[in-house]
């Protein structure tokens, strides 16, 4: 029996900012592209999470930034029919920002902080967590 070694594949290069707010995500979307001064927009395609029997999907919405060839995503974590991360409860959507992006890390949380319907915001580790994959999609 052969065996083959799995090659580790290079995660992208983002910061990630888990999100608690007590509104829809349309409305979340909205204040943030305010606070950001960016224009996300809902993606066509949602992400898919086929698990437990049943599959659940997850409201994402994107903007990409021509000049600096960066992007946000604006994803949920909490669906009718289960969560997206299960072990990050108190996240209620996750930001993830290229690290091309034209506002640094430290800007983006402190604009997300201060933006409206925003209850708590803090910085996570794409590896850091366990289905960190699943927001890259």
């Amino acid at each position: 029996m052969t065996k083959h070694k799995l090659q580790n594949v290079q995660q992208p290069e983002v910061h990630l900012i888990a999100i608690s707010s007590h509104v829809n995500d349309y409305r979340l979307c909205w204040a943030l592209n305010n606070s950001l001064g960016i224009a996300m927009a809902r993606r066509r395609n949602d992400i898919v999470d086929h698990g437990d029997g049943r599959t659940v999907h997850f409201p994402v919405f994107d903007h990409f930034d021509e000049e600096a060839q960066a992007g946000i995503t604006l994803v949920s974590n909490r669906a009718p029919g289960g969560m997206l991360v299960p072990q990050r409860q108190q996240a209620d959507f996750f930001l993830v920002v290229d690290q091309e992006s034209p506002l640094g890390a430290a800007e983006v949380l402190d604009r997300v902080k201060r933006a409206e319907f925003v209850l708590t915001a803090f910085p996570l580790a794409v590896d850091a967590v366990k289905d960190g994959y699943k927001l890259l999609e």
